[in-house]
């Protein structure tokens, strides 16, 4: 079988990648490839692949290693602004020469062309599933800000916590490994308390600080 590496993206540390993993390697399979190392961020939509540590890795990896093949569940993985969606893919296919197979909604793959490019059509499909990414992310803060509102009216929406920034970007600052092992694994909390040789209490306060963190970048 061919070597691939696949990506995936969860929006914050409290979310599992792991699904997203399984179920592309069994596309890859199908596909004819093996799926040599899987990369993740957790890391919100909104966020460019250039600032992403998962990704970057990824690209590095494919460069040492001579990999021209990716896999992702579905576009919204790589970015959920179209703009960036359209860069990202058009930088893997032409600049690196990888192809780039995603699974949902019907197996699309985008790939060099004759003159090492995207056609016109795949451009066309990969900006229609970018706008359906993008459009996606507009109705969830979307509903968001009408909670808000409503909680507004109701006298019980408090807001952030005076300083609860400061606290949570302390915190993971300190338990950076703990931080790793979130963003890049799918382990339990209580596999990562062992590695580490933390409490498992420590291990749920980071991962609470990292989804704090990631909630307030999404707003």
């Amino acid at each position: 079988m061919t070597s691939a590496v696949s990506y995936g993206r969860i929006s914050t540390a409290q979310q599992s990648v792991y699904r997203q993993q399984t179920n592309v390697e069994e596309f890859a399979k199908s596909k004819g490839f093996r799926i040599e190392r899987f990369f993740s961020d957790a890391i919100t939509g909104k966020t460019h692949t250039l600032e992403r540590d998962g990704y970057q890795k990824m690209i590095k990896y494919c460069q040492e290693k001579g990999i021209t093949t990716i896999f992702v569940s579905e576009i919204s993985r790589i970015s959920r602004r179209v703009s960036h969606t359209i860069a990202t893919i058009e930088s893997l296919v032409e600049e690196h020469g990888i192809t780039v197979h995603v699974q949902h909604p019907s197996a699309l793959t985008f790939s060099p062309d004759q003159h090492g490019r995207i056609d016109i059509l795949q451009k066309s499909m990969l900006m229609m599933l970018g706008l359906g990414a993008e459009m996606e992310l507009t109705y969830q803060q979307s509903r968001r800000l009408e909670g808000i509102a409503e909680a507004k009216r109701k006298n019980v929406y408090k807001g952030r916590v005076k300083g609860s920034a400061y606290s949570n970007e302390r915190l993971i600052t300190k338990h950076s490994d703990i931080v790793n092992l979130v963003r890049h694994s799918a382990l339990p909390d209580t596999k990562i308390s062992e590695i580490v040789k933390k409490g498992l209490s420590t291990v749920k306060r980071v991962k609470r600080a990292m989804n704090n963190l990631a909630t307030e970048a999404v707003s």
